[in-house]
């Protein structure tokens, strides 16, 4: 009950607010019609019983002498529902129509040329006058069968009731149609509002608040919604912007979901793949013991490869749970690196892949080995993986002023348009299967020495990396 009693409110009810706003613009605007409306009401009065007085003047004008009889008088008289009338001219005698009783004035008025702030002032005057009860006022104003000038008017004397009480009705009419008025428009408006605005709105908040309190399980926004979605003004846009934040949010708690039960099964493996490396290690410093010139080759890169490994086990959980290590900087041989990076991978004696690489004598980084390693190692396969055991990788290195510039391409089928926009966003950057996970940890890698990691071009010629990093 009492939350019925909360919707009902005005403050948290956005329906009954643009109600009650449209109706008191709507009072308001009939307010500021009603002044410029009861001036001209009562300004027409006047004319009228100026016009009827001008009736009874020339029904003087026509008589013997200017003479009529009393019983005429009288009737010309509460014809023009006046007390008294006057026509005063410069050059003739004036003609004059009034009871035999003295007559005391409360107000003169003269509506001849009379100014729009004078009618309103006026007006109001009349509307809210404080004389007693029977009051007469004068207005003064031209006759109608003459040239309007100066030296020729007519004054009538009334009663000021009869255009009080005929402008008070003439008040209570506009008020009562500017109600209705009012009620209409407020409701077409309310209706009109409703559909276009109130119900979205109120669609779009249930939205949010189901989504904030369950957002992987809630559902996206309806049929329904997804019609008025399609609107083409700011409504359509915001409901088309709020399905997609929600989609995004979803997908990205999912991958945080993904990361976290990733992380947890990798710290479950990661002690026995630990313990697993370290016997390899025995068998590593065992092997330096066999006195065969190709153990002897082989043995310092299967030692390297087996201490790296154990390295990456140490800090593979750092992923998804923390940024990627600080680099150890040492000048590091490139072209040993790659030599290495070809050896893991095991293609140095491939003759389906065809492995070129241009790297200058003596061209070294400032940079993390392991790190760097690493990084070449995701990048390589991930072309080899586009390759599918036939084509070319070409790896090239220059410098480029204080740039150190690393080229890793292939001719491979290239990258599909739809997952180039989130490249080097974790499960969103592999074509063939894979987690996504090797060119995040590799562009991690590379910003973390101040570089770049960039997708210089991929088509059906191939995909060409390019990494940039400071001398």
């Amino acid at each position: 009950m009492g939350k019925k009693l909360n919707n009902l409110s005005i403050r948290s009810n956005l329906s009954l607010q643009l109600l009650l706003l449209t109706m008191l613009f709507v009072l308001l605007a009939e307010i500021l019609i009603y002044v410029p409306s009861v001036v001209n009401f009562r300004n027409t009065w006047l004319e009228e019983r100026l016009a009827a007085a001008n009736i009874a003047i020339l029904a003087i004008e026509e008589a013997p002498d200017h003479m009529v009889s009393e019983k005429l008088a009288k009737r010309l008289l509460d014809n023009a529902q006046v007390v008294a009338i006057s026509l005063k001219q410069k050059d003739k005698r004036q003609l004059v129509l009034n009871t035999d009783q003295p007559l005391v004035l409360s107000a003169r008025y003269d509506i001849r040329d009379a100014s729009s702030w004078q009618m309103i002032v006026d007006t109001m005057k009349i509307l809210f006058h404080d004389h007693p009860h029977g009051s007469l006022i004068q207005v003064t104003g031209y006759a109608d069968f003459m040239e309007p000038n100066d030296d020729t008017f007519l004054e009538i004397i009334f009663h000021e009731d009869l255009l009080c009480e005929d402008m008070h009705d003439f008040s209570i009419n506009v008020m009562l149609l500017s109600i209705i008025i009012s009620l209409i428009t407020a409701g077409l408006v309310y209706f009109s509002l409703s559909l276009l605005l109130i119900r979205p709105i109120k669609s779009m908040t249930r939205s949010v608040v189901a989504f904030r309190a369950a957002p992987e399980t809630t559902p996206l926004i309806t049929t329904e919604d997804l019609a008025t979605a399609r609107r083409q003004d700011e409504i359509g846009i915001v409901m088309r912007e709020l399905g997609i934040m929600q989609n995004e949010i979803r997908k990205a708690l999912v991958e945080k979901k993904h990361l976290a039960q990733l992380g947890e099964s990798v710290s479950k493996i990661n002690h026995d793949l630990r313990n697993i490396l370290a016997s390899a290690q025995m068998v590593s410093d065992h092997l330096n013991s066999i006195d065969n010139p190709l153990v002897q080759k082989l043995t310092p890169r299967f030692v390297t490869a087996v201490a790296r490994a154990i390295r990456l086990c140490e800090t593979t959980l750092s992923y998804g749970n923390a940024d990627i290590e600080i680099p150890t900087l040492t000048t590091v041989d490139l072209e040993r690196l790659v030599s290495e990076v070809i050896v893991s991978l095991g293609i140095s004696d491939s003759k389906e892949i065809n492995l070129i690489t241009y790297i200058p004598d003596g061209f070294s980084l400032n940079a993390d080995e392991d790190q760097i390693f690493r990084a070449l190692l995701n990048l390589c396969r991930n072309a080899l993986q586009a390759l599918q055991g036939e084509g070319q990788i070409t790896i090239t290195a220059h410098k480029d002023n204080s740039r150190n510039i690393i080229d890793i391409c292939d001719n491979g089928p290239g990258i599909p348009e739809q997952i180039k926009a989130k490249l080097f966003q974790p499960f969103h950057g592999s074509s063939n299967g894979g987690s996504g996970l090797g060119l995040a940890i590799s562009k991690e890698i590379i910003e973390a020495h101040g570089g770049s990691l960039e997708l210089v071009k991929s088509d059906k010629s191939g995909s060409h990396f390019r990494i940039i990093m400071k001398v």
